[in-house]
């Protein structure tokens, strides 16, 4: 049986605790009770009787899909007690959030795997990399003539680093819109972290890092950067560490650029996949998707689309450009349709994100059609920004 439990609920937090192999204190766990009450975290419960037997939590969330913004669901501290496992809870909660969060008006839903082949089943599927860096602080270059200067924040600048994390998030796809909560829990929350801000010439901020040093290490929590400069500021602030630390670990997109402002490029780097995403609603999402349409061209795709999981979005779905404008609808397939591609849930997921191209996925065999045809849907897919999440939950 399948229930809301109220955040309060301590059962919730033994049970994570048990799971993620953590001992909070009981300070921590009201605390937490507080953050997930203000964010409006929901969770829901498998019950054996009366007992939690197993959860899954659904966090509200908007992200930034190439420029616009969609409502996303965060699915975390999915977890069950062990005498509980392998009876269906967790299959059946994950397919019941789902359905809710289709109910709710989400159109997305993202997810830290513990396990990728898992949640594959589910619809999840691998959309967004990290690269992580460790850098000896003899490889860390110095740029003593970029202009402009680096300040440490003060009390007061919080709304100059928002507007710094809302220029960078431009440059990606997926990034979260952080409100007020998020940006008091999960960023200036974090203890032992100190911000430093970059400012061109001018006295316009263009990026900062998040950081602390501890053990002769600089751990970066989190490096933003606008512009070239900003990159080149903030590296010569960090080399400015060099009589305290002996080396620098960081996370960035696996895109990132930074190794072509080293001198010496060879530090260790670890790429890593890091999040999922899934399609709640394919014909919804589709209807708002930002497509690029041209205003000269009228065309028409047909797209089959299979989601083993959630019925619901298997079906064909006429996409039709026109005047500028695009129209999406899910309509009843017939014999003899053509159908431009066939491709599953997961794989929609990659394309729409940004990950992959039609035309990628057809050289792999991955899905089947039109090569031709898929080659001119793709255009309409929106100026490559590549995915990338800073955050984590």
């Amino acid at each position: 049986m399948i229930k809301q439990i109220p955040i309060t609920n301590d059962e919730i937090y033994e049970l994570s605790a048990f799971a993620f192999q953590f001992t909070p204190t009981s300070e921590e766990i009201e605390k937490k009770k507080k953050e997930k009450e203000k964010q409006n975290e929901i969770v829901w419960g498998w019950m054996e009787g009366e007992e939690l037997a197993a959860k899954v939590h659904l966090l509200p969330l908007e992200t930034r899909i190439h420029g616009k913004v969609i409502k996303t669901g965060g699915i975390t501290n999915v977890s069950t007690w062990p005498e509980h496992r392998r009876k269906g809870a967790v299959r059946e909660l994950l397919i019941h959030a789902i359905a809710e969060m289709k109910k709710e008006g989400y159109l997305i839903s993202y997810l830290a795997p513990f396990s990728v082949p898992f949640y594959r089943k589910f619809g999840w599927e691998m959309t967004i990399n990290e690269m992580k860096f460790t850098i000896p602080m003899e490889y860390v270059p110095k740029f003593k003539s970029a202009p402009g200067y680096v300040r440490r924040m003060k009390k007061g600048d919080e709304a100059v680093v928002k507007e710094v994390y809302q220029a960078y998030t431009e440059q990606y796809t997926g990034m979260l819109v952080r409100d007020e909560l998020w940006w008091e829990y999960h960023v200036f929350g974090k203890e032992g972290f100190t911000t430093a801000i970059s400012y061109d010439h001018e006295g316009h901020a263009d990026g900062y890092m998040r950081y602390k040093v501890k053990e002769n290490k600089m751990d970066i929590d989190e490096w933003i950067t606008v512009t070239p400069d900003s990159k080149k500021r903030l590296l010569q602030f960090m080399a400015n560490h060099d009589s305290m630390v002996k080396e620098v670990h960081m996370t960035l997109p696996d895109d990132d650029v930074l190794p072509l402002f080293m001198d010496e490029p060879r530090a260790k780097q670890e790429q890593k996949p890091y999040f999922m995403t899934r399609i709640v609603d394919v014909e919804s999402f589709l209807k708002v998707y930002p497509f690029q349409v041209s205003a000269e061209k009228e065309e028409t795709y047909t797209i089959k689309v299979e989601d083993a999981a959630f019925e619901e979005n298997s079906g064909v779905y006429r996409l039709h450009f026109q005047d500028g404008f695009h129209y999406a609808e899910k309509i009843e397939p017939s014999a003899g349709q053509d159908v431009t591609t066939t491709l599953t849930v997961q794989q929609l997921a990659m394309i729409l994100l940004g990950k992959n191209t039609l035309e990628q996925l057809d050289e792999q065999e991955l899905i089947t059609g039109d090569f031709e045809e898929m080659k001119k849907l793709d255009a309409y897919l929106p100026v490559k920004r590549h995915p990338y999440l800073a955050d984590f939950f």
